[in-house]
């Protein structure tokens, strides 16, 4: 059998975590990056399946619902990415699903937005929910005569199958002073299955390890603003995320009673945190251009 190769450094030094729908999670000592084996070869094929969710072995939410999640969403998060946006003149949100985000941002004076989703159904929501030009391209060939001063990635990046291509275009699209704004999770390297119900495999194609974003950076010439990282038991079990509605009605109806439950959420994430430890963390990373 051949070794696989890890699609940011091109190594073959890994080991394999565990396996989730007849795909393997490896780990890769030289980047710390953890990527599927067998990796896509075809990013077409990738972006096809995104533009449809055609994914037989998991279950998409559909636009409505996915909206809904995306209000709770951001209700937390909102405020980081809008502290970013300060002085800014353009933003670029790449993967804007529903087009939330940039509902909220068209409340910001004299700041041009656009987006890009791939799904058909998301990119139509958006435009109704945003009022701003939503592009189904794949970022990594998206043109655009305008430098953005932002470019958000949220919960993103681990759907894009090709570092450089998505990087160079990055760079290419940010203006001098620009900044790329990530939310993305990270992972110990003794992460075990068990930490997560389901990870999304192979819709999610790679997650970060620890060191992972400063390969990154020392790899596409970027710096590093600011990196937080909180574990994620404090999103899994925070209210946003159990008000989001997912796809069962009647899960959703036991996630209400819990919200509502005092102390019932700050008990599961304590349990968590006690039976899982800290191996997964929930990361906002804002990076710049090296100059």
């Amino acid at each position: 059998m051949q070794t696989p190769v890890c699609p940011l450094c091109i190594s073959q030094n890994n080991e394999e975590r565990f396996s989730e729908r007849g795909y393997r999670l490896l780990f890769c000592h030289v980047c710390g990056l953890f990527f599927i084996s067998p990796y896509p070869t075809d990013k077409k094929q990738v972006h096809n399946r995104v533009s449809d969710y055609s994914f037989d072995e998991i279950e998409i939410l559909d636009p409505e619902n996915h909206y809904l999640a995306e209000v709770q969403y951001y209700e937390k998060y909102y405020p980081f990415i809008a502290h970013e946006c300060e002085g800014a003149g353009s933003l670029l949100d790449v993967g804007c699903g529903t087009g939330h985000l940039l509902e909220q941002l068209s409340a910001v004076d004299d700041l041009y937005l656009t987006g890009i989703e791939l799904n058909a159904d998301r990119a139509e929501m958006a435009r109704k929910k945003s009022g701003c030009e939503i592009h189904q391209v794949p970022i990594e060939e998206f043109k655009s005569a305008t430098k953005f001063d932002v470019v958000t990635m949220i919960n993103v990046l681990s759907h894009i199958p090709s570092f450089d291509s998505l990087f160079n275009s990055i760079r290419s699209l940010m203006s001098e002073n620009g900044r790329l704004v990530l939310k993305v999770g990270e992972l110990k390297k003794d992460v075990r299955k068990g930490d997560l119900f389901d990870w999304g495999i192979p819709d999610h194609l790679h997650f970060l390890g620890l060191g992972t974003i400063n390969y990154i950076c020392s790899k596409y010439g970027f710096k590093i603003n600011t990196h937080d990282r909180i574990p994620l038991s404090q999103e899994l079990f925070s209210p946003h995320t159990w008000r989001s509605p997912g796809r069962s009605s009647f899960r959703n109806a036991i996630k209400r009673m819990v919200v509502h439950t005092p102390f019932a959420l700050a008990a599961l994430a304590r349990y968590y945190d006690i039976t899982h430890g800290t191996r997964i963390y929930s990361s906002f990373i804002s990076l710049s251009p090296q100059s």
